[in-house]
C-alpha cells in the first residue's frame, strides 16, 4: 500500500486572505484605504481638525485643507507626511501629496442632529399593528425584544 503525501502544516487564515487579495490585485487597495485610518496618528490632532485625505489615486494623495495659511505650512511638511504614511503603512503607497482647498468636517463639527437620525412620532395604527404582530410571541421578554425592534424601526423609516 503506497503512503499518502504529508498534508502541509494548516496556514493562518489571514495569510490565506492576504495571497488571495495579492492575486486578485487587492491588497494595494486595501493598504491605500489605511491612510484614513492612520492619519490622525501620522500627522496629530492639530492637523486633523484642519486637513483631511480626500482620495488617493495612482500614489497621489489629496489632502483637502481648511484654510491658505494651513495649505502653505502643510506644503512644507508633504515630504514628511508621505514617509510617516508610508513608514506606518510598510509600503511605497503614497508618492505625492496634492493640497486641496476644502472644507474639512470633524467628528466634534458634526451636529448632534446629524449623528442621530430624527424619531418619529408613532400612529395610533403603527402601535396597534406592533402589539397585534407581538402578541403571537409566548415568551414576554422576546415579545418586549420584538416591540422595541419594531417601534424603532417605525420611528427611524
Amino acid at each position: 500500500m503506497a503512503k499518502r503525501a504529508r498534508m502541509p502544516f494548516p496556514r493562518p487564515l489571514g495569510d490565506i486572505a492576504r495571497d488571495e487579495l495579492t492575486t486578485l490585485g487587492l491588497s494595494d487597495r486595501l493598504r491605500e484605504a489605511d491612510i484614513w485610518r492612520l492619519w490622525p496618528e501620522v500627522v496629530g490632532e492639530t492637523v486633523v481638525a484642519r486637513a483631511m485625505p480626500v482620495r488617493i489615486i495612482r500614489g497621489t494623495l489629496t489632502v483637502a485643507v481648511s484654510s491658505g495659511p494651513w495649505k502653505q505650512e502643510l506644503n512644507f511638511l508633504k515630504a514628511m507626511m508621505i514617509e510617516k504614511i508610508n513608514g506606518r503603512i510598510g509600503s511605497q503607497v503614497v508618492r505625492e501629496i496634492v493640497l486641496t482647498s476644502g472644507s474639512v468636517k470633524t467628528l466634534s463639527e458634526v451636529a448632534p442632529e446629524e449623528k442621530m437620525p430624527r424619531k418619529k412620532k408613532l400612529t395610533a395604527r403603527q402601535l396597534a399593528q406592533i402589539d397585534e404582530q407581538s402578541a403571537a410571541i409566548s415568551d414576554p421578554e422576546t415579545r418586549a425584544a420584538f416591540a422595541e425592534l419594531m417601534r424603532a424601526h417605525h420611528e427611524t423609516a
